[in-house]
């Protein structure tokens, strides 16, 4: 074993094919921690960012230079700053800053600092949205308000206002409906708000009065680093007792830079597409190869030792389905199938799966028929049966260890062959759509390809690179492990 090792790295091929495979066979093993998306096709996945946003470390390109990225910031209870005035008390907990609000005109104000950090940014976010979720428990729907506010330095923007209601329906100008007693979710998006919702937009004048949803991220946002506080502040309006339960907000800058590689036309993170399609391309391809060699390890087994009208039956029976074109055929299966609903209930990556495995095996069969053949009148195969050893005997100790090399390597090369076919069926449309995939990713990728978006070369590159780099590295890893495990060098023959 040490020998074959050391013989296998002193190859430098292999050992760089191995550093390639090594690292797609991590990213996919740790992709739930790489990422925290399951499946960025999935609606409630989708737009993590502006659609067509390069990777943030493009920045180092003069036409991406000086764009903001898009940042989250995710508040803790630890971090709020609160003030009061009045009869108020209140407590935290790791979920809510709890306020009871007991005289008319007692206020409790939770503001969460952050840094806008921009020194050398030449535009302001395009966008922004902040999200929470509060429970009012008042007496009246005249009780109390909710305000919500960004504070920067001197100047505060008044965002939006909470009236609870028992209708949802009701509106009370200047501020929105919240429900009351009931939980409530609360999305602030910033090219939602107007001069009717937003109590900052109407306060201004002229267009910006009109265009204040398009203008305010940049209104508020304006370039230079600076600290800035989210505030939600509860008013009691009454002398009514009022508890709230306020969480922390969650704030999202969308600028036009994002991750490490970008988003898609759906502004899902390319990242996470990589190397979960890493993950299902490796399993996929290697599942689909370890069938493939299985039954051409059979049916070359069975043709080459037994000869005769086996030989010429299973010969016959691979001459036929190599004259098959494997991609058409496939192509045209797998839409039937799944167009028709013949199958039903099966995944249909299981059935790409089938196909793939049941259309691929003939040319190991007949490279295994071939060494068989040479294998069985060897003198030692010939010395074993005259000692009396039966067939199994012959093919468990003697046929199947010497084709050894030649098994490990055909797995080898088939696992590029199935990704190269899954994902041709991928780019087509005609396979797996729903989850992503470096074939589908591809797909995807070409139909959006235009000088406006930068040929989304970080949307292409990735998947591309992936299925080259990840088919040569398989190439020359079967290559070293056919030549090092070749029964001859084993045996010391050559």
């Amino acid at each position: 074993m040490n020998k074959t090792l050391k013989a296998l790295f002193r190859r430098k091929s292999f050992v760089i094919s191995f550093a390639i495979l090594m690292f797609f066979v991590i990213i996919s093993a740790t992709a739930n921690l790489l990422t925290p998306y399951t499946n960025p096709y999935e609606f409630n996945q989708e737009y993590v960012a502006n659609p067509y946003s390069p990777p943030e470390w493009a920045s180092i390109f003069p036409q991406y230079s000086g764009l903001p990225p898009t940042v989250a910031y995710h508040f803790t209870t630890s971090q709020a700053m609160i003030q009061e005035e009045g009869n108020v008390t209140y407590t935290e907990n790791s979920t809510y800053v709890v306020g009871e609000l007991g005289g008319d005109g007692s206020y409790l104000n939770v503001s969460y600092p952050f840094t806008y950090n921009s020194p050398a940014y030449k535009e302001a976010p395009s966008s922004f949205s902040l999200n929470f979720t509060a429970l009012i428990k008042a007496s009246s729907s005249t009780d109390v308000q909710v305000n919500v506010y960004i504070i920067h330095g001197n100047e505060t923007y008044f965002l939006e206002s909470f009236t609870p209601t028992a209708y949802s329906f009701d509106f009370l100008y200047p501020t929105c409906p919240l429900p009351e007693n009931t939980v409530s979710n609360f999305s602030i998006v910033s090219g939602g708000l107007n001069f009717v919702n937003s109590p900052y937009i109407n306060s201004l004048s002229g267009s910006a009065r009109l265009e204040g949803g398009i203008l305010i991220p940049s209104l508020i946002f304006k370039g230079e680093p600076s600290s800035y506080k989210v505030m939600v502040s509860v008013k009691d309006l009454s002398g009514t007792p009022v508890k709230a339960y306020i969480s922390p907000p969650k704030l999202k800058n969308e600028g036009y830079l994002y991750g490490i590689l970008g988003t898609d036309f759906r502004g899902s993170s390319v990242f996470a597409e990589f190397v979960l399609g890493a993950r299902f391309d490796l399993e996929l391809s290697v599942v689909t190869s370890l069938v493939i060699v299985g039954i051409g390890l059979i049916m070359g087994l069975l043709a080459g030792y037994k000869g005769g009208k086996t030989d010429t039956v299973l010969n016959s029976v691979t001459d036929f389905f190599l004259t098959i074109p494997t991609l058409p055929l496939l192509i045209v299966l797998e839409a039937v199938l799944v167009a028709t609903n013949l199958i039903l209930n099966v995944n249909k990556a299981f059935i790409i799966f089938t196909l793939i495995a049941l259309l691929s095996w003939m040319a190991t069969m007949k490279i295994i028929r071939s060494a068989t053949f040479t294998l069985k009148s060897r003198t030692f195969v010939e010395a074993s049966r005259a000692l009396g050893g039966g067939s199994f005997h012959i093919l468990s100790k003697h046929l199947i260890p010497n084709l050894l090399g030649i098994i490990v390597a055909q797995i080898a090369y088939d696992v590029p062959t199935v990704i190269l076919v899954e994902s041709g069926l991928d780019f087509l449309g005609l396979g797996i759509t729903s989850f992503p995939t470096w074939g589908n990713m591809l797909g995807y990728a070409s139909h959006e390809l235009t000088a406006s978006n930068g040929f989304v070369w970080w949307w292409i590159l990735p998947p591309g690179l992936g299925i080259i780099l990840l088919s040569v590295a398989f190439y020359f890893i079967g290559t070293a492990l056919r030549d090092v495990l070749s029964p001859y060098k084993t045996r010391g023959e050559v």
